[in-house]
Parts: C-alpha cells; sequence; structure tokens
C-alpha cells in the first residue's frame, strides 16, 4: 500500500513483460538514466561459436562520462535462473567479440542519426557532431548490465551471483495504481541511476541577494548533465512552463530551454556550451543568477 496525501495506492504486479511491462520502462527511460540517455531497441548478439541472444535494449549516456548499458527487463515470476544466467550470459560472451562490437555501433549509430531529435540532443551533448566516433569509444569500454524487475527476489541474486559479470545494475520498479480507479491513475516507485537535486532541498540553499538576482552552489549531478537548476524559494523569478529563454554568460548570449519538471525546474538544452566551456566547475562552486527580463532573459555568473 502507498499511501499520498491521504490518497490510497495499491501495488499493481504487470502479468506480461512484453505487453505491460516493457512499455512502462521504455516511457521512463530518462527518469531512469537521467536527461542525456537514449534508448536503443536491442540486437542480435552471438558468440564466436555462434550462439545469439537479443537483449531488451541498450542504452547510451552522454554525460561527462559516458557510458552504455545491455538492458534486460524481467519480471520476477518468470524463471529467472534459467533466462538470466542462458540469456544474458551470451550478451557477456557477444560483446566480447571485436566484430560484433562494430556490428553494435553501427547499429546503435544508425538508429540514432535516424531520429532527428535524437541526433541534434546528442550532438549538443557531445559539442560536436562525431557521433560515430562518440559510439564507437563508449562501446568499446564494457557495459553495465542493467536489470529492471518489479520485484527483487532471492533466485534473481543466485542468478547475478553465477554470471560472474561487472558491473551489474538491478533496478527494482514498482507500479501502484489508484484504489478502484486503475492504472488510469498510477505511481512508480524506483531508485534512478544518477543523483537527483530535489526541489525545494538543495545542499546548501539558495541566497536571494536581491529581488531579482540569487546566488546558488552547484551540485554535482548539475555539472554532470549540464543541467542548471533553479530553486523552489525563488520560482517566482523563473517561466512557469517549459519555455525558450536568452542567457548572458562571459561566453556571449545563449538561447536555452527553461524546463518545469518534477525533477527539478532549470536551465537545461542548450547549457552545455557554457558547462564545456567552464572545465573548472566543481561540486560547490558558487554561480549568480540574475533576472534581465522576466520570463525571457537572464544572466549567469560564476561567483569567484
Amino acid at each position: 500500500m502507498l499511501l499520498i496525501d491521504g490518497v490510497r495506492y495499491e501495488e499493481w504486479i504487470p502479468e506480461k513483460e512484453v505487453e505491460e511491462f516493457h512499455p512502462i520502462i521504455k516511457e521512463h527511460i530518462k527518469d531512469i538514466f537521467g536527461r542525456q540517455s537514449f534508448f536503443i531497441e536491442g540486437t542480435l548478439l552471438r558468440t564466436e561459436a555462434g550462439k545469439g541472444s537479443v537483449p531488451d535494449g541498450f542504452i547510451l549516456v552522454f554525460s561527462k562520462t559516458p557510458q552504455w548499458h545491455i538492458l534486460e527487463v524481467e519480471l520476477s515470476t518468470h524463471s529467472l535462473y534459467d533466462h538470466i544466467v542462458n540469456q544474458v550470459g551470451r550478451f557477456i560472451n557477444g560483446i566480447s567479440n571485436p566484430s560484433m562490437q562494430r556490428f553494435i555501433t553501427d547499429a546503435i549509430y544508425k538508429a540514432l542519426v535516424n531520429n532527428k531529435v535524437n541526433k541534434a540532443e546528442i550532438e549538443e551533448a557531445i559539442g560536436s557532431g562525431e557521433i560515430y566516433k562518440c559510439v564507437s569509444d563508449v562501446v568499446s569500454k564494457p557495459p553495465i548490465l542493467t536489470i529492471i524487475i518489479e520485484r527483487k527476489t532471492k533466485e534473481l541474486e543466485e542468478a547475478i551471483n553465477l554470471l560472474k559479470y561487472t558491473p551489474i545494475k538491478v533496478i527494482e520498479f514498482k507500479t501502484f495504481n489508484r484504489e478502484n480507479v486503475g492504472l488510469s491513475v498510477h505511481a512508480h516507485l524506483f531508485e534512478p541511476l544518477y543523483k537527483t537535486i530535489i526541489r525545494g532541498s538543495p545542499d546548501i540553499p539558495p541566497v536571494l541577494i536581491a529581488n531579482q538576482t540569487l546566488e546558488k552552489n552547484l551540485g554535482r549531478s548539475e555539472i554532470a548533465q549540464y543541467y542548471l537548476y533553479t530553486p523552489v524559494a525563488a520560482k517566482d523569478l523563473f517561466p512557469q512552463t517549459e519555455t525558450n529563454v536568452e542567457l548572458i554568460t562571459d561566453i556571449g548570449a545563449i538561447e536555452v530551454k527553461y524546463y518545469v519538471s518534477k525533477y527539478g525546474d532549470g536551465f537545461g538544452k542548450g547549457m552545455v556550451k557554457w558547462f564545456k566551456a567552464h572545465h573548472e566547475l566543481k561540486e560547490g562552486d558558487k554561480i549568480r543568477i540574475s533576472v534581465v527580463e522576466s520570463t525571457k532573459k537572464y544572466r549567469i555568473e560564476i561567483v569567484k
């Protein structure tokens, strides 16, 4: 039972993995892996002996430390021991094959650039148009094997131990629907694979130094995700809906997108230019944000 503001939610257990559980996970990829993550449908991985298996997908994360995940979505009601040891074991053997790495690189690259929105977001994240090289560099590294399941079990733990592979991440992804309503009103409970900052509860409170200006300290996730959170305490200074704004910086004026999100309002798309121009920034550094024209233009400065 999950209780939210006095409203009861009951746990919902999906019965069909592909038809019910997979679509939910795909919908929330960026909530699980971060804003700079991209999902690609799985492709056949073969061992050198010719045995193949198809993972549920690949996740590429173009953060400050790029990484990739082989995704396996499971239900605890399935035979986890046989499925994970046999199928996931083939994934692991398959990716050690150099020709398979090239095949995966080509497949992922084609899938990414065929989506114009993804292509533009990736180019912004990596700061160049060399997407193939970036994908190739990421795929050359050992992937993180990520298993998402609605309920962790002892059988899953034993299966993972048998694999003898690292790194492995397991995410327990629970779903609750509103009592007497059903899935039309629901909530998900899981631990994301990136550090989040909760709105209104920053590690170091912002300081309003004037009616239209505030100072705040940068968090680690902001630097990693090229995203500048704005505190709830100063929400009246910023747009109340998602919009593009002009940001005046020491590297010139840049257009950025301001997001209004349950994970934290802030300046997102476009901020990569500013962050990449300031590699010296570290967690705890102080910045100043000033309103130049309400909801349209802002100034950002690093406070020495």
